[in-house]
């Protein structure tokens, strides 16, 4: 290869620099890196493109929103048409997957999801949250894809994740299936891919572990291929080279299938206990929000709160919940109230699969005692005051950038 150079892109808060700069040199790449506010010209004459893991802008909003929003990731979509490679790893595939680059439709709509991991066996949840762990992957040789080596097997590989369930729209299942858009998939050692944990360590769609576009050039991986010991892991990379080394003729190409359009239905208060908490300091979270949001054109003011609904089979104490410490910590939040402001749009997020809700309403009755409790449900509501002639198309251009929903994985309520 005359040109070598494959850019490694580091947002604020990724890492693994260190590792796919020894893969790349391993497999005869010259790594660059670049940097997300590096001019974005300088990736033009780089031959593919490797997007790191890590905790891109603190994982804010959600894993990899910010990220997918940022100037650098359109670049990237440009060259990605001109068939360069892209890979996603870890938090790299979550950019991927909110900016729609993977599975690629013509608009780049997102109509995947990486969400919160569950760990399963027999239909049970045994575990949720952040997991690392050693795993086997094996590639789907049925595949159109650059990052799978002609007679390769199954791969041992490393996986530090909490959010790395891919989850599809079911109206595109069939589109994932059918063009084998699965490029890798849990299984065990012998390469058999079984459903249930430890196999699939997440629960993961179809047991995937990445997942690429139509035209098979970009890929959304959750496990560390450049993290393996000694170059387990390099059928990816040498793959890569193989494919920048070809000749064949490239055509991009992308589905049809267009998102939905967010609605947003109105919240319906019950009788429910509700708690609203915010942070006694600076709220970094809704700050990195708001700079994205003006960043895409927007003069907005922006607030977080985390919200709470809690049901109980007779009246209960709130104050005896209050004092687990459970819902949330004293020393940096408190029990707040929204304070209504006609100018103002609020909007309540939640997990379709509300996993820390379950997990917190666990805690409370396990080793609390509060056996009266039935249900909790955990959301964040988004307060948006903005400065606008059209306040409301505004809003709604915002809401559909999906800054603070992704409408495969989550639904948003206007509060």
């Amino acid at each position: 290869m005359k040109n070598n150079s494959i850019a490694y892109i580091q947002f604020p808060g990724s890492n693994t620099e260190n590792e796919t700069i020894n893969s790349l040199k391993r497999c005869g790449f010259n790594p660059r890196p670049h940097f997300w506010n590096d001019p974005p010209s300088l990736l033009e004459d780089c031959v593919g493109y490797i997007i790191l893991g890590g905790f891109s802008f603190e994982d804010r909003s959600r894993s990899g929103i910010i990220a997918s929003l940022d100037p650098v990731v359109n670049k990237i979509k440009e060259q990605a048409l001109l068939g360069k490679p892209v890979l996603g790893i870890c938090n790299g595939a979550q950019i991927l997957v909110e900016s729609g680059m993977v599975p690629g439709s013509e608009d780049f709509n997102t109509v995947l999801a990486l969400t919160d991991n569950r760990r399963v066996v027999k239909e049970q949840i045994v575990g949720t949250g952040y997991y690392n762990t050693w795993c086997h992957i094996k590639p789907n040789t049925a595949s159109n894809s650059a990052f799978i080596k002609k007679n390769g097997g199954v791969l041992r590989v490393p996986i530090a994740h909490a959010e790395g369930r891919f989850v599809v729209d079911k109206n595109i299942e069939g589109l994932v299936n059918e063009k084998n858009l699965i490029t890798y998939q849990y299984c065990d050692h012998e390469g058999e891919v079984l459903k249930d944990f430890p196999t699939n360590p997440n629960s993961s769609f179809k047991n995937a572990a990445a997942i690429s576009n139509l035209s098979g050039n970009v890929m959304a991986m959750m496990p560390h291929p450049e993290r393996s010991l000694s170059g387990e892991a390099d059928d990816i990379f040498e793959s890569m080279k193989d494919y920048i080394r070809s000749d064949s003729h490239f055509s991009y190409q992308s589905h049809r299938y267009s998102a939905k359009k967010i609605k947003v239905k109105p919240f319906e208060h019950s009788n429910k206990t509700e708690v609203m908490v915010s942070t006694i300091i600076a709220d970094n979270e809704a700050i990195s929000v708001e700079r994205c949001i003006k960043k895409l054109g927007f003069d907005v003011k922006i607030k977080k709160y985390v919200h709470y609904e809690i049901s109980a089979q007779k009246d209960f104490d709130l104050a005896a919940v209050l004092k687990t410490d459970v819902l949330f910590n004293p020393s940096k939040e408190y029990i707040s109230t929204i304070k209504k402001n006609e100018k103002g749009f609020r909007f309540l997020v939640r997990n379709l699969d509300d996993i820390h809700g379950q997990s917190i309403l666990q805690t409370l009755q396990q080793r609390f005692g509060l056996k009266d409790l039935q249900h909790i449900s955990k959301g964040v509501v988004w307060e948006i005051n903005i400065n606008s002639n059209s306040p409301k198309k505004d809003v709604d251009l915002i809401l559909n950038s999906h800054i603070f929903s992704n409408p495969v994985s989550q639904v948003c309520h206007e509060y």
